[in-house]
Formats: C-alpha cells, sequence, structure tokens
C-alpha cells in the first residue's frame, strides 16, 4: 500500500511537474507576447509622437497660411477701394472734360462762323479790288494814250 501511494504520489508530482513546466512554458509565451505588444506600443508611440508633430506643423502652416489669406485679402481690399476712388476720380474729370469740350465745340462753331464771314468779306474785297485795279488799269491806259 505504501508503494502504491508512493506511486501515487510520483505520478501527482510528475504530473504536477509536468503541468507546471507547461505553465512555465505558457507563461513564457506570455511575457513574450508582452515584450512584442511592448514593442509594438513603444513604436505605436513613436508613430504618435511623429503624427502629433506633423499635426502641429500642419496647424502652424494652416495659421499661417490662414493669416496670410487675411493680409492679402485685407490689401486687395484696400486697392479696390483705392481703385475705385480713382475711378470715381477719372469719372469725374471726365465729366468735366467732356463739358469743356462741349464749350470748345460751342466756341469752335462759333469761330467757324465768324472765319467764313470773314472769308466772304475777304473774297468781296478782293472782288472789288480786282474792279478797282481794272479801273486803274483802265484809267492807266487811258491816261497814257
Amino acid at each position: 500500500t505504501a508503494e502504491r501511494n508512493e506511486d501515487d504520489h510520483l505520478q501527482v508530482l510528475k504530473e504536477s511537474e509536468t503541468l507546471l513546466q507547461a505553465k512555465r512554458a505558457e507563461l513564457e509565451k506570455l511575457k513574450s507576447q508582452v515584450t512584442n505588444q511592448q514593442q509594438e506600443m513603444a513604436a505605436l508611440d513613436r508613430q504618435l509622437g511623429h503624427k502629433k508633430e506633423e499635426l502641429h506643423l500642419l496647424h502652424e502652416s494652416v495659421v499661417q497660411a490662414k493669416a496670410d489669406l487675411q493680409e492679402a485679402l485685407r490689401l486687395g481690399e484696400t486697392e479696390v477701394a483705392e481703385k475705385c476712388n480713382h475711378i470715381r476720380e477719372v469719372k469725374s474729370l471726365l465729366e468735366e472734360l467732356s463739358i469743356q469740350k462741349g464749350e470748345l465745340n460751342v466756341q469752335t462753331s462759333e469761330k467757324k462762323t465768324q472765319l467764313t464771314l470773314i472769308k466772304q468779306e475777304i473774297e468781296k474785297e478782293e472782288e472789288n479790288l480786282q474792279v478797282v485795279l481794272g479801273q486803274m488799269s483802265k484809267h492807266k491806259t487811258d491816261f497814257l494814250q
């Protein structure tokens, strides 16, 4: 009986040792998995750090681009306002020039009319001079004969 008990105890010890070795192997496997997962987590943490840095740089870039766009918009609006003022000034100047043109056209028309009258007077005077010259030539020839 004692031998059988001893054999049973040995059998139980062997089974316990086998079970212990299996558990140790499982524990090593789990430790290996934990180590692998920790390495993966470290890699993911590094990637996350890089992504956060990229996001931060991108955000700064967006903020700068937005500021640049706002400045460009402000400058564009200022330039448009200046151009509008310049256009108003040019329109006003054109209106003044148009009025002056009308006045000059009236004056030119009056001067043309005066010039036409003067030309007519000159033509009459030339005709009168021709008549007088003709009479003088006739008197001269009559006088010389």
